[in-house]
């Protein structure tokens, strides 16, 4: 039975966002859990925390992670964006906290969280900025058996050295590097991809004088390969298509021998929500989720316009049955927005599921859970087997020979 790990947390960016010193003094108090892991909650000769080392030990959770870390880390992480400074400061001021002139949202929210949980917890669950991670995922044109759980470090050095080439060439500079993290429970193998991005010039205030500042982004990419149904899911912050399809083919020619492995194929279909109604939220088998709700769908008429339709309830189907309505039986279902409450969770989080291939979540971390649901209701086009394929190949063949 599939389980749900609420312990992992895997945003490396959003760790750099907070002072060593800050991050250190929320460390503190899971000081002996990190020590186990072999981490030492000291700075650097370069005046930072091992950050990788860090977001290593936090995507590779065990039982021992402490839940109210992870916890933190995600509201931290979610309340920390420029939208949220000036509510920050204000809760800042409120209990007379010393607001440094450096200071930047990440640095405010952990201040407050050292100094009162709960003050930013309630801003949280009052001001929470809803920004979806977004994956789109890729069939193998045919289902193959091969496991990528354990890539060896050779391997990941060779997609490094292409990787390189691929961005340099596309103006992000060199050093990127692949960090895999396989996970057992899911069979899934995870890879954190560090880039840079093409440089950026922003204006600057230092010291009452203006003037400008110069860098590169670092970005960490995260794609998924799922070993029982041969698949890949990619999420790149830049939303890049040509940088997605530079991760199709190189996790194709390097694992499959085969750059068009990974084919945009269609994946989703929600054909299930017409054909059995509110049967198709049955969550009972899915340990780790307690109710699922459809909250959106959006209709598409084909056209020169494309014109769109989008209902919107807290329970859909509770709405059609209480106004003894039908689901709409006009235009075409393209995508579907649910409620999903997961066990130990406070609040529901929200997941979108867009035709052919995309799927927004609140947290990417939820993606595993929500995607063995999907394929249990019918959600997912199951692409062939070898032996499926090998099949239709052959009969095709037998066709044409007929034929000529």
């Amino acid at each position: 039975m599939s389980t749900y790990n609420l312990r992992r947390f895997a945003q490396p960016d959003a760790l750099k966002n907070i002072k060593p010193e800050s991050l250190i003094a929320f460390l503190k108090p899971h000081e002996g859990y990190l020590s186990e892991r072999n981490f030492t909650l000291a700075i650097n000769g370069s005046g930072e925390l091992e950050y990788e080392a860090l977001a290593a030990i936090l995507m590779d959770s065990n039982e021992k992670t402490p839940i109210p870390m992870i916890d933190a880390l995600y509201c931290i992480q979610e309340m920390s964006s420029d939208e949220q400074f000036d509510n920050l400061h204000e809760l800042a001021n409120s209990v007379n906290l010393t607001v440094e002139a450096d200071c930047t949202p990440a640095d405010l929210a952990i201040a407050i969280w050292l100094h009162d949980q709960e003050l930013l917890k309630r801003s949280h669950a009052e001001v929470l900025a809803f920004t979806p991670k977004s994956f789109m995922y890729f069939q193998a044109k045919k289902k193959s058996k091969k496991n990528l759980l354990n890539p060896n470090a050779e391997k990941r050095q060779s997609m490094e050295k292409e990787m390189d080439e691929w961005f340099q060439q596309n103006k992000r500079g060199i050093g990127s590097r692949v960090f895999a993290f396989p996970v057992q429970e899911e069979n899934k193998t995870y890879f954190l991809i560090r880039h840079g991005m093409p440089f950026k010039r922003e204006g600057k205030i230092e010291e009452g004088k203006s003037g400008s500042i110069f860098y590169r982004p670092e970005f960490h990419d995260v794609v998924i390969y799922d070993n029982e149904n041969d698949e890949l899911a990619i999420f790149n912050k830049s939303q890049a298509k040509k940088e997605r399809h530079m991760y199709l083919g190189l996790f194709g020619s390097h694992f499959f021998a085969d750059a068009d492995h990974f084919p945009n194929d269609d994946k989703y279909t929600l054909a299930p929500l017409i054909e059995q109604g509110a049967d198709a939220l049955t969550c009972a088998d899915i340990s780790g989720m307690e109710e699922v709700k459809l909250t959106e769908i959006q209709l598409q008429f084909r056209g020169p316009l494309n014109d769109r339709q989008t209902y919107r309830s807290k329970d859909f189907f509770a709405s059609l049955s209480g106004r003894n309505r039908t689901f709409p039986n006009y235009g075409e279902l393209v995508s579907a927005s649910f409620a999903v409450k997961f066990e130990k969770a406070n609040r529901p989080r929200t997941v979108k599921v867009r035709t052919p291939n995309i799927a927004n979540f609140d947290r990417k971390e939820d993606s595993h859970l929500i995607e063995t649901w999907l394929r249990k209701r019918g959600f997912v086009i199951e692409q062939e087997t070898d032996e499926e394929h090998e099949h239709k190949t052959t009969e095709h063949h037998a066709e044409e020979a007929a034929m000529a």
